[in-house]
């Protein structure tokens, strides 16, 4: 996959700056959506945390299909990404209308919205990574990511206590004219490269057969299982065992991933000791999840949602960056594997809480998270073991 189109002076045209306005854009509002809808869910819709959980389920399944569509029906970035953000600013003004008839659908339409930019950006952005920088298109990638996760609770919470969850999702509303403009920003360097295979299940088999790639699949895996726990279910926890309000919970997200930001921003020419960084980051997870599973009082709470800053920041784009160079020559099917890696856990998490609450309540999902942070740390340590003996890291 080559670099993309070229400019006037016969230069290649990068898809780094559009593409990180693009993720910034696609992140700032699946955080905040994430984040949002169970308290809308709780706090507007009369919904248990059991029942918030139906609603956040909805928004990952139109995320399936939203990536679904790009790959099978779109095939180009910038028509995915345009349709995307608009319907993304349909549903958001459907949701500030409150309306508990039509909210579902608003969800899911939200979800379709903002998965339709998503497939071939990463790749995109690995492919463009500067010279001598290996990292660099990952790196940018992911702090785009980032920004997007604090720029987003930032927004709704300086939002919410003038005009509650209606102006919070109409001041979220704005950003997809943003999104429209990375897209308008990039098409020609998008246009400038072959278009994106379809999904190949031959090329899946062969890069899951090579080790390196198996082993980042298996850690971002567990990792996206934890993800949508601590977006979705940190806030109304917080609410629920220790009192806070949603303004409280917002500020404490956004605090959160603006330390995520600059770990992210310090790794992006990063070259070498990326397996140590992804073992590290690794066990901050499970520390994360045990303070905050075990947190007895609110302030060992919130030291378990700031640990959770470091996996954060690293384990997604270093597990993505393995997978890229472990893929084999096409690596675009490759990271539709991985990716889908992101996609199967971000459905079964929220399904899987939806059944464990009424049981176990919130606090029980949390303790199922340290099982499972105890397992991308085993996965991390095979991984960091593999790297060293070949003499990678």
């Amino acid at each position: 996959m080559h670099n993309g189109g070229t400019n006037p002076h016969g230069t290649r045209a990068s898809y780094l700056r559009p593409g990180f306005v693009l993720a910034l854009s696609v992140r700032l509002l699946t955080s905040s959506l994430a984040i949002l809808i169970p308290l809308f869910a709780v706090d507007v819709l009369g919904a248990t945390a059991s029942q918030a959980g139906f609603f956040v389920l909805l928004l990952w399944i139109g995320n399936a299909a939203g990536v679904a569509a790009a790959v099978l029906v779109v095939r180009n970035q910038s028509y995915a990404s345009v349709l995307g953000f608009c319907f993304v600013a349909v549903s958001l003004g459907g949701l500030s209308l409150g309306g508990a008839h039509t909210a579902p659908l608003f969800m899911l339409l939200s979800g379709l919205g903002v998965g339709l930019p998503q497939p071939f950006l990463s790749a995109f952005m690995h492919a463009d990574s500067m010279p001598g920088a290996p990292f660099s298109g990952l790196g940018l990638y992911s702090t785009a990511l980032g920004l997007g996760l604090v720029i987003g609770p930032l927004v709704a919470y300086g939002v919410f206590p003038f005009s509650g969850f209606p102006g919070a999702f109409l001041a979220l509303a704005s950003f997809c004219l943003l999104g429209v403009a990375g897209a308008a920003a990039g098409r020609g360097s998008a246009r400038g490269r072959p278009a994106p295979p379809m999904p190949r299940m031959s090329s899946w088999v062969a890069a899951l057969r090579r080790g390196a790639f198996r082993r980042a699949v298996l850690v971002n895996f567990l990792y996206s299982l934890l993800l949508p726990v601590f977006l979705s279910y940190g806030a109304i926890y917080a609410e629920g065992r220790f009192g806070f309000t949603p303004e409280q919970a917002l500020l404490l997200y956004t605090s959160v991933f603006a330390l995520s930001v600059g770990m992210r921003v310090v790794a992006v020419k990063f070259e070498a000791g990326l397996g140590k960084l992804l073992l590290i980051s690794s066990v901050t997870l499970l520390l994360s999840m045990l303070a905050v599973a075990a947190a007895p009082y609110w302030q060992l709470f919130v030291v378990g949602m700031i640990l959770f800053s470091v996996p954060h920041a690293y384990v997604f784009p270093v597990a993505n960056y393995y997978a890229l160079t472990s893929a084999g020559e096409d690596v675009m099917n490759g990271s539709y594997a991985f990716q889908a890696s992101s996609a199967a856990a971000e459905f079964l998490t929220p399904l899987a809480a939806v059944l464990l609450i009424p049981l176990a309540g919130v606090q029980g999902v949390f303790l199922v998270g340290v099982f499972l942070a105890a397992g991308a740390v085993g996965a991390s340590l095979a991984y960091w073991g593999g790297a060293t003996a070949s003499g990678k890291d």
